[in-house]
């Protein structure tokens, strides 16, 4: 499990940049390293969108934001997939990922958050998941918990959060569940990626979406056929369409999470290196 979250670069900082053959070498882990996050990230954000779609599928009651709501879902498939290091670097990168676009907005100014929208602000949903991260496994994520600075009463307190989240949702999954019979195809599908082909490799090399697929055909019976979408979007975004039984993951948004690694967290942009990507 990879030790060094990327939450407070100026703590520490899991790649350094320097001269001749090391640089390259350096430069190249970089990239890798950006890819991966970016992957992680992906993970996380489709688990997300399933949250919706479950929602939506299966008419599930929600007390509170969706949003909120289908987060902590997706922490918890992550916390319990099989494959710990790939779920458990997921989840530590999509909180690091949510930290970076948090200080980025701070730059902006307080009046450009919108208090109002369905989302939690980006803070509060990094803290939010590293507290259920740390509530559910202290061992594995106590570190990260220190780096976020939540206080040992908090991570303690941190441990009921989790297993108030894991009850109320499988309470809520329960009367979903096989029990013998089969869900409705998930089918998936990639679209041109033009110029984001790379990411859209990468997607399926990691079977991001494949993975997300199994997870529910093989645990809960979908009324009705869904599919699962990479595309082009014209922007950073992934969604639930009701309406089409789909959920969505643009290639613009993983783009958007390797920038934001290579940029943000690595510190390219102090350097003068360019990934060459938009």
């Amino acid at each position: 499990m990879k030790q060094c979250a990327a939450a407070l670069a100026a703590i520490f900082v899991c790649v350094t940049l320097s001269g001749g053959a090391a640089a390259q070498d350096d430069e190249n882990q970089v990239l890798q390293d950006a890819m991966a996050f970016a992957m992680h990230d992906a993970a996380f954000t489709v688990y997300h969108e399933v949250g919706h779609m479950l929602v939506g599928e299966l008419g599930l009651p929600v007390l509170g934001k969706e949003e909120d709501a289908v987060d902590t879902l997706a922490t918890i498939w992550l916390l319990n997939d099989e494959d710990q290091d790939y779920a458990f670097n997921a989840l530590i990168d999509a909180s690091d990922g949510w930290y970076y676009n948090a200080v980025n907005s701070t730059g902006s100014g307080v009046d450009e958050f919108s208090y109002y929208d369905e989302h939690s602000l980006d803070i509060q949903r990094a803290y939010a998941m590293v507290c259920l991260m740390v509530g559910a496994d202290p061992d594995n994520f106590g570190e990260t918990a220190d780096i976020y600075e939540l206080d040992p009463d908090q991570q303690e307190n941190c441990a009921y959060t989790y297993e108030q989240a894991l009850a109320s949702w499988g309470t809520l999954l329960s009367a979903h569940e096989l029990n013998g019979n089969e869900s409705a195809p998930i089918e998936v599908i990639y679209e041109d990626a033009g110029d984001f082909e790379e990411f859209a490799v990468a997607l399926k090399e990691e079977g991001v979406l494949e993975r997300a697929a199994d997870e529910i055909t093989s645990s809960y019976a979908l009324p009705q056929p869904v599919t699962f979408r990479a595309t082009q979007c014209g922007e950073a975004n992934a969604y639930y369409d009701p309406s089409a039984g789909e959920v969505t993951y643009c290639y613009e948004l993983a783009a958007e999470m390797y920038n934001l690694y290579v940029y943000d967290i690595a510190g390219w942009g102090d350097t003068g290196e360019d990934t060459g990507l938009e």
